[in-house]
């Protein structure tokens, strides 16, 4: 499908599913090129939260098997079908295709490899609708991190704001340089450490961030945490499991939950201090995901770097990622570059994601 001229209007299915296994966001948009310029509505949008199978299978998945890993994207993109058809059937809809980012389970762009489960054959097979998918391989073959890609659509959607900050299970942020180009990388992890100290405590997330601002700041741990290699790194740069289980992960295991949770703050606070330097005083910064309901991560970050966070209505904070990837489908559909090789390092900007036909009677 070639993009009209004068207008077109495709409707997409967007499917996220974090690395803090929150759960499974569905984000239903019509998208609308006019005047040379995309805008979107969303239509509907929802979470769905893994069963205890599930999650037990996926914090553990990496450690299994080949085939168990085989088997498992399979189960997953079938299991993730049954879920599109249910949101499909409650609104209604009648979308053009999916687009599905799926879960990632291993994120290794130094080794040439990055792996996303959640069959997309299976997505497009059991629902019938064109299914576009693992949107991060080519990225990585190309020579990039694989990530961010959402910048794309920060770049098209949402270019009223100097930068779009996501607190995620890792935090990312994407802006536009001094000679104009969209760049992006990966901060620090946000939401994976926070729930996982949270859940030590009983809690699946630290509400409101009350388990924080009890605690008090562990100097020493904040000292190792800042010192990470990782943080020295500059362009274009990405976070996954791997990296988290291996070098942040041990320093939750220096003190009192609260107090390493404190201390969890002060850390990314600090990180956003630094990578806000560039924008401008009075320059907008978007911020969504489950992190923007954090309010004490919130304050902190708001007071040790003095710049302009907004955090829009609900929908937009738990689904901009969804979205988005709804719209990279869409861009795929179309044949138009979803992926910026300045916010990603790869050699070439190109046409990113898997197609599989629906078939559909």
């Amino acid at each position: 499908m070639l993009i009209n001229e004068k207008s077109t209007v495709i409707k997409a299915i967007g499917l996220m599913s974090g690395t803090s296994l929150d759960g499974v966001d569905l984000a239903a948009c019509t998208f609308s090129w006019v005047d040379e310029k995309w805008t979107f509505t969303t239509e509907a949008a929802e979470t769905y939260s893994y069963s205890s199978e599930w999650l037990r299978t996926l914090q553990t998945l990496h450690l299994q098997s080949a085939p168990k890993i085989f088997e498992a994207d399979a189960l997953l993109g079938r299991y993730y079908a049954e879920l599109i058809n249910i949101f499909i059937k409650k609104n209604n809809l009648q979308p053009d295709l999916i687009a599905s980012h799926g879960h990632t389970l291993f994120h290794q762009p130094s080794k040439h490899f990055t792996t996303q489960i959640g069959s997309g054959a299976h997505i497009s097979a059991i629902t019938g609708y064109d299914t576009i998918c693992d949107f991060r391989s080519k990225d990585v073959a190309f020579g990039g991190q694989g990530a961010p890609l959402v910048p794309v659509g920060d770049h098209y959607l949402f270019s009223e704001y100097e930068a779009c900050l996501n607190l995620g299970g890792i935090a990312n942020i994407s802006r536009i340089s001094e000679d104009g180009r969209r760049i992006a990388y990966d901060i620090c992890p946000v939401n994976m450490a926070l729930n996982e100290l949270a859940q030590r405590v009983g809690k699946p997330f630290d509400q409101d961030g009350v388990l924080a601002r009890s605690g008090t700041v562990i100097p020493e741990v904040l000292n190792q945490l800042n010192a990470l290699p990782f943080y020295q790194q500059e362009g274009a740069k990405s976070l996954g499991r791997e990296w988290y289980e291996m070098e942040f992960s041990e320093h939750l295991q220096k003190g009192k939950v609260e107090d390493v949770s404190r201390t969890v703050v002060e850390h990314i606070a600090h990180q956003h201090r630094v990578a806000f330097d560039p924008i401008s005083p009075n320059g907008k910064i978007l911020v969504t995901g489950g992190g923007a309901f954090h309010q004490f991560l919130l304050e902190r970050i708001k007071e040790l770097s003095n710049k302009n966070l907004l955090v829009p209505e609900k929908k937009l904070v738990n689904f901009k990622e969804a979205i988005v990837f709804a719209f990279l489908g869409v861009l795929n559909y179309v044949g138009k570059v979803n992926v910026f090789d300045s916010a990603t390092g790869s050699v070439k900007q190109h046409v990113g994601g898997a197609k599989y036909r629906g078939d559909r009677l």
